[in-house]
């Protein structure tokens, strides 16, 4: 989604373009893949020291259910990106908790074989070690 867009949605769903609100949009905007509350917060108080969390919670709620923000759980953290026409699937690892985009779909592999069974919607979390962190643990991990 542009910020056109994202602010068009906003604006058709009769809501206001706060200033906060746009600054979210923006972050979100300049991030690939999933943030986190606590990160979109951290970023949202550098520029509105005293905004709440409450605050950033019902704007991601909101931007969620106009289907602006995707939401996923990943681990205990709920994540946050730019809603997407098509799903994707997540890496993350699990030493250093950064999130990667697997480009392909798993899922591809074996749909044909499930006749009896229409999927409407799926997720699909991989979880290991990236390059950099396998480096520092030395070995591999199966």
């Amino acid at each position: 989604m542009t910020k056109e867009e994202i602010l068009n949605a906003i604006k058709t769903n009769n809501f206001k373009i706060t200033p906060q609100r746009e600054l979210i949009i923006n972050i979100m905007l300049d991030t690939q893949g999933y943030l986190s509350v606590k990160e979109i917060y951290e970023k949202v108080k550098k520029s509105f020291p005293q905004v709440s969390l409450d605050t950033v919670y019902r704007n991601l709620s909101l931007l969620k259910d106009i289907n602006v923000l995707s939401e996923t759980t990943i681990g205990n953290n709920i994540m946050y990106e730019i809603h997407k026409d098509m799903h994707d699937h997540i890496m993350k690892c699990i030493k250093c908790g950064k999130v990667y985009e697997l480009n392909i779909c798993p899922l591809d592999l074996c749909i044909n074989k499930l006749d009896d069974f229409e999927i409407v919607d799926h997720k699909i979390e991989i979880t290991g070690y990236c390059k950099n962190c396998k480096k520092t643990i030395g070995g591999s991990h199966s």
